[in-house]
C-alpha cells in the first residue's frame, strides 16, 4: 500500500465527484491500511455520505453526532497545512473531505496548486469583498474545479465597477462547472441580468442567489425570458424590489427544473400572492419562502386553498402578521410543512 495507491483512489473520486461509490471504496481501503487516523477518515466519509440522503429521524441524528465528534477530534489536524500557510478560513467538510472555505480571489489564484494539493475535493468557496479581484478569478483555470461560488457583496462603497468584473466571470470558460452561484448585493439590475442569462458557461446552474439586487419588474422579465437555465432548481430573490407586475412576470418564467423559490422581504401583498399561485411556474414549486412580506389574509387564503395534489410541501410565512384564523387554515392545509 503506497501513496500512489491513495492517489489512484482520489483520482477516481475526482473523476466522479458527485458519486459516493468511489468515496466508500476509498473508505474501505483506509480501513484495510489502518495507519494513523485512517479509521477516523473512513468513518467520516461513511457518516457524511449517509447524511446526504438520510431523512430527519434517529438515524440522521446519530450520523450528525458521529460527524461532529470526528471533526472535533481531527478537523484541526486535517486542515493544519492550509491554516499553517494562512490559506483561507472556515474550512468545512462534506462527504468525508474538505469541501468548502472562505478565501480572497487573489489568494485562491496565487496558491491554487497548493490548496488543491491539500484539499483536492474543494468544491465550495466564498470569496468575500472581492472587488478588483474577480477578473483574475475568471481567468484562473482552477476555477473550473469549483462547483459553488459565493461572491456576495463584492463592494461595500457602491462605487466600484464590479459590473465589469462580473461580466468577465459570466463569460469565463472556467465557470462552466458551476452549479451554484451567489451574487447577492452585487448591484445586478436589468442590464446585468441580461449578461447573466446570456452566459453560456453558466447554463449548468442549479442554484442562483440574486438577493439584495435592484431587479424590479424589468430584471425579473429578463430572468423570465432566459432559455439557458433549464437545470435551475433553486432561485433566491430576497429583497429584489418585486412588485405585483414582477411577480406576474416571474410566474411565466421558463425554468422547467425550478422547485424551490425564495422571495423574502419584498413587501408582497395579497394580490401578488394570488398572482403567483395562479401562475404556471407555481405548479412546479415544492418549497416557497414568503417570510417578511405582507401577504395578509387574502394571500394566506390563496395558499390554504391549494388542492392536496399541489406539489408545494414546505411553506414559510413567518413575520407576515397573520391572524390566528389564517394560521389555523395554513396549518390545516400544510401540517408540519408550514412555518408561521
Amino acid at each position: 500500500m503506497t501513496v500512489t495507491d491513495e492517489q489512484a483512489f482520489l483520482g477516481a473520486i475526482l473523476r466522479h465527484p458527485d458519486d459516493d461509490t468511489p468515496r466508500l471504496v476509498f473508505a474501505d481501503w483506509l480501513d484495510e491500511r489502518g495507519t494513523g487516523d485512517d479509521s477516523a477518515r473512513a468513518a467520516l466519509i461513511r457518516a457524511q455520505c449517509r447524511l446526504e440522503t438520510l431523512p430527519e429521524g434517529k438515524e440522521r441524528k446519530a450520523a450528525e453526532k458521529e460527524t461532529k465528534a470526528l471533526l472535533r477530534a481531527h478537523a484541526r489536524r486535517w486542515t493544519a497545512p492550509l491554516r499553517g500557510a494562512s490559506l483561507g478560513e472556515n474550512w468545512t467538510f462534506r462527504r468525508g473531505f474538505i469541501d468548502g472555505c472562505s478565501i480572497s480571489p487573489t489568494s485562491f489564484v496565487h496558491h491554487a496548486e497548493l490548496i488543491f494539493r491539500h484539499a483536492p475535493l474543494l468544491r465550495t468557496v466564498r470569496f468575500p469583498y472581492a472587488k478588483g479581484e474577480v477578473d483574475g478569478l475568471a481567468a484562473c483555470p482552477f476555477l473550473a474545479r469549483l462547483a459553488a461560488v459565493d461572491l456576495q457583496q463584492m463592494c461595500t462603497c457602491g462605487q466600484c465597477p464590479i459590473d465589469v468584473e462580473l461580466r468577465a466571470l459570466f463569460k469565463s470558460k472556467h465557470a462552466s462547472g458551476l452549479s451554484r452561484l451567489g451574487v447577492a448585493f452585487d448591484r445586478i439590475d436589468a442590464d446585468m441580468a441580461r449578461a447573466l442569462v446570456a452566459s453560456e458557461p453558466l447554463r449548468r446552474l442549479a442554484a442562483l442567489d440574486l438577493s439584495g439586487n435592484p431587479l424590479g419588474e424589468a430584471g425579473v422579465r429578463v430572468l423570465a425570458g432566459a432559455r439557458h437555465f433549464t437545470r435551475l432548481a433553486e432561485l433566491t430573490l430576497n429583497a429584489t424590489e418585486l412588485d405585483p407586475a414582477a411577480v406576474a412576470a416571474l410566474g411565466t418564467a421558463h425554468l422547467p427544473a425550478l422547485t424551490k423559490l425564495s422571495v423574502v422581504g419584498n413587501n408582497l401583498r395579497p394580490g401578488a400572492v394570488r398572482a403567483l399561485v395562479a401562475a404556471p411556474l407555481f405548479a412546479q414549486l415544492a418549497e416557497l419562502d414568503l417570510s417578511d412580506n405582507r401577504i395578509g389574509e387574502g394571500g394566506a387564503a390563496a395558499l390554504a386553498k391549494l388542492p392536496a395534489a399541489a406539489p408545494l410541501k414546505l411553506l414559510d410565512v413567518r413575520r407576515n402578521a397573520l391572524s390566528e384564523k389564517a394560521i389555523r387554515a395554513l396549518k390545516a392545509r400544510f401540517g408540519k410543512g408550514v412555518w408561521v
